[in-house]
């Protein structure tokens, strides 16, 4: 049952990471009315990718015993 709550936490944390950043470009380019340069739009993509990719392997770690998994806001003993 842990692995499973587990698993449905990863999706949660990917989505708030990812929305968050959409909430930044959203609140630049429509709310600001301002241009985002591309070469910060790459490298926002490279951070979030990043953001995500050491959560899913965080996840991971934690499902093989190996570190503490992702945080999370309830304990389950």
């Amino acid at each position: 049952m842990g692995i499973l709550i587990s698993f449905l936490n990863l999706p949660l944390y990917l989505a708030i990471i990812i929305f968050v950043a959409y909430a930044i470009k959203w609140l630049i380019t429509s709310f600001l009315g301002s241009s985002i340069d591309a070469n910060l739009l790459k490298w926002g993509q490279i951070i979030v990718g990043l953001l995500c990719i050491i959560a899913i392997v965080v996840w991971l770690t934690g499902v093989l015993g190996l570190g503490g998994g992702l945080p999370h806001f309830w304990v389950y003993r």
